[in-house]
């Protein structure tokens, strides 16, 4: 074999098996993980899509809000306190969070459907303008 020959066939026949079994290699290894992180196990990706998030807001006009987040959706936008007359909104933010976490309480006990609230609900947890 001629010197020629010899560089062709590592060029054409070694280099790509050799390149295709360090690609192979290296996609077998396990991700190492930070010291003393052994005993925090992964969520799985459905983990965020169905966690229950409530955020205050303060909507346009004054007050105070609540949203309900689903994962990454916004499942209920509440600018006003419910269930009473009117459009008033809230008037804390500690109000709208204690309202929108018990929702999202109940949502957690029934996700495949709204939560409800009755008046009676907001005089228990004494919500501010509530009557």
């Amino acid at each position: 074999m001629t010197q020629t020959t010899n560089y062709k066939l590592i060029l054409n026949v070694w280099m790509p098996i050799l390149t295709a079994t360090l690609c192979f290699a290296a996609c077998q290894q396990q991700p190492k993980q930070t010291e003393g992180t052994e005993h925090i196990k992964q969520a799985p990706a459905t983990a965020m899509q169905d966690s229950i998030a409530v955020v205050t807001f303060q909507p346009e006009g004054g007050g105070w809000g609540y949203k309900i987040n689903k994962g990454s959706h916004n499942y209920i936008e509440q600018p006003f306190i419910p269930v009473i007359m009117g459009r008033k909104p809230f008037q804390t933010a500690e109000d709208a969070m204690k309202v929108g976490e018990y929702l999202a309480a109940k949502l957690r006990k029934n996700p495949g459907g709204l939560p409800d609230l009755t008046r009676q609900e907001l005089l228990d947890m004494k919500i501010t303008g509530v009557e």
